[in-house]
């Protein structure tokens, strides 16, 4: 038993069946993309057993993972191996209706995420993105306030002048998202300073305050996380490597 879980141990470590994978991982992609075509029911076809193939071969490589485990509660304890789990499984829901065409190419292109978790780079940087939530969820919040604050300021002076951008207070937050984004904004001011010549101050100051300084210290949060996890990453491997130089007493 334990001759096979160490060879299937040997084949998930080894950089040639990794390769494989992403091959495969990136072959998936490119059939989800040909399968939005109209496509020759002649080729239909070969492009199914194309698909059924990659199937089959998530399962025997999501199994060979399982088994070098050792032990299934270990495999599970990997928030990246329930991530996959969950990815193969959806694949195998069985899609026979034509109804359910926009459903069977919504779970191809799921496929492709899997790609995220056979890269350790790509799985590190969304480790990276993860821990910024919490201090990224606070500046979140302060952009909804001042948004709110701005928005309902902009429905009482702009909303007769401009209704389809200032009516109601849903559609100012939408329109301070554009603002915020810089998509169009000086044709929305436009619209209200020829009755407002001040209105400028109301989207500059917007301006300053949301685009330019809470969506840069996201960033900035998101920077500085990842920078730290890089650091922390190379203090390891260096303290990994100086353990495995050290000699061994008992020679």
């Amino acid at each position: 038993m334990n001759s096979l879980i160490n060879f299937f141990l040997s084949i998930r470590n080894s950089q040639i069946f990794n390769i494989i994978v992403i091959s495969v991982i990136v072959a998936s992609a490119i059939y989800a993309g040909v399968s939005s075509y109209d496509i020759s029911p002649e080729y239909i076809i070969y492009l199914d057993l194309f698909d059924y193939a990659i199937t089959i071969f998530f399962v025997v490589e999501l199994v060979i993972r399982m088994i070098s485990e050792r032990s299934l509660l270990k495999f599970f304890k990997d928030g990246w191996n329930i991530f996959d789990f969950c990815i193969v499984v959806i694949s195998l829901v069985p899609i026979s209706n034509v109804e359910s065409i926009f459903v069977a190419r919504l779970l191809r292109i799921i496929r492709v995420l899997r790609i995220i978790t056979v890269i350790p780079e790509f799985r590190r940087i969304i480790d990276s993105l993860i821990k910024t939530i919490p201090r990224v969820g606070f500046i979140a919040l302060l952009m909804f306030i001042f948004m709110y604050v701005w928005g309902a300021i902009g429905t009482m002076f702009f909303g007769p002048i401009d209704p389809a951008h200032w009516g109601n207070i849903g559609l100012a937050l939408i329109t301070l998202v554009q603002i915020a984004t810089y998509d169009d904004w000086a044709n929305i001011m436009g619209n209200i300073t020829p009755i407002y010549p001040f209105a400028w101050i109301f989207f500059i100051s917007f301006i300053m305050v949301n685009a330019v300084v809470l969506l840069n210290m996201v960033i900035g949060v998101i920077v500085d996380v990842m920078m730290t996890e890089q650091i922390n990453s190379s203090l390891e491997q260096d303290s990994l490597e100086k353990t495995s130089q050290k000699p061994d007493p008992s020679i």
